[in-house]
């Protein structure tokens, strides 16, 4: 053994590193120690979080802890949108907060909203547009899921965004999954199912929440555009139980599911499309990125074009979308986040009754590029490469 004597520093690693902006809003609706019930928080430090929310690190009980440390901790991204649905005074525990508390309800007289429906109340409070819905835990009641990519398909009856949600890994085994899908009709193109029982040392994981914050960590990357897919990217996870091989995790794959494997990488997400495939084909509705693609520019040219809508109808109007945009698409063709896009006005879907009442259409044309899910290399005996004997 080594005789130490004098002064030693060990350096360890930052526990909490400064989050980056993401334009990739993640809303999470689960439960906390305190705050604010069924009213939507913007969530910029873990610091504000710890303030509004309370902190035990018992992700069981307390979701939104478990959203926290993923966002702050691990992935390092923020902003997030978080709605506490745990309320003290009507739940002696929260373990009693049930399914229902998470999708919510609006009152019809007051049209005061509660749990998944405080969602539309984020754009009118705060200006932004949740791009991804998560209930972590909660999510593997099917009634849940369900109502997460229903609502994610229409946020304030306009905008669109991907739900993510998972199963119990130790009631749903791996050979069940796409059944499970099937039957209880959780099939989407504003779905996407994450399968894992993963952990960060001792703490429960669940998969929807660390693929939420992995899609707003890549976006940072790509100046905010939805560019990448998940699949094939790290997990946070030490370790995870439920480990599958790649056979089974490109079979579940094709079935529209995305598994946890093992690769030179370490621990990675395995799997590109949304719950749509394998019903659908369209790319636009059964690759991740394809489809967050769509869900972004959908947002965008509302966001963008709003203020012009009651303008007069004129050729300069025209002119001044069609131009606008098409410089974007150009931008964007530019890095290469696109193959190509272009905005038309077109005649024939311009009839003249519809411009005399103010109606005018513009055809958007985009191609996101597809992942590359099969990479294959031919392999072949040459003989003639004897001749190099001879020469």
């Amino acid at each position: 053994m080594t005789y130490e004597r004098g002064v030693k520093v060990i350096e360890v690693p930052t526990s909490l590193i400064p989050p980056v902006r993401t334009g990739t809003i993640v809303f999470a609706v689960g439960t906390a120690p305190k705050g604010p019930v069924n009213e939507p928080q913007l969530i910029t430090t873990f610091e504000q979080f710890v303030e509004t929310f309370g902190w035990e690190e018992d992700f069981e009980k307390y979701t939104l802890c478990e959203v926290a440390h993923i966002a702050f901790r691990k992935r390092g991204v923020a902003p997030f949108i978080a709605v506490n649905v745990f309320n003290p005074d009507v739940h002696s525990d929260p373990s009693a907060v049930t399914s229902d508390d998470i999708i919510g309800t609006v009152d019809p007289n007051t049209l005061k909203k509660t749990g998944l429906q405080t969602v539309d109340d984020v754009y009118p409070r705060f200006g932004i547009v949740p791009t991804i819905l998560i209930a972590s835990k909660f999510s593997q009641d099917p009634a849940v899921a369900s109502a997460l990519f229903s609502k994610a398909s229409s946020i304030n009856r306009h905008f669109k965004a991907l739900a993510l949600y998972s199963a119990n890994a130790d009631d749903v085994k791996p050979t069940d999954i796409n059944d499970y899908l099937t039957s209880n009709n959780l099939r989407s193109p504003f779905g996407k199912f994450v399968y894992a029982k993963g952990y960060d040392g001792d703490l429960v994981i669940h998969p929807d929440t660390d693929a939420a914050f992995l899609y707003a960590r890549l976006d940072v990357e790509t100046d905010n555009y939805p560019f990448h897919t998940i699949s094939n990217k790290n997990t946070t996870y030490t370790h995870v139980d439920t480990l599958i091989d790649l056979d089974m995790a490109n079979y579940l794959a094709g079935q529209g599911a995305t598994t946890v494997v093992r690769t030179s990488k370490g621990l990675v997400y395995w799997g590109t499309r949304t719950t749509a495939y394998p019903g659908s084909t369209d790319p636009k509705d059964t690759f991740d990125n394809v489809r967050r693609a769509f869900n972004f520019h959908n947002n965008e040219l509302i966001l963008t074009f709003l203020q012009k809508v009651d303008y007069p109808i004129t050729k300069r109007l025209i002119k001044t979308i069609v131009d606008s945009y098409n410089i974007r698409l150009n931008g964007l063709k530019a890095r290469e986040y696109i193959l190509g896009g272009r905005v038309e006005f077109r005649e024939d879907e311009n009839p003249v009754t519809d411009l005399m009442d103010g109606i005018i259409k513009f055809h958007v044309y985009i191609t996101p590029p597809s992942p590359a899910r099969l990479i294959e290399f031919i392999a072949e005996y040459d003989p003639s490469y004897w001749q190099e004997l001879f020469k």
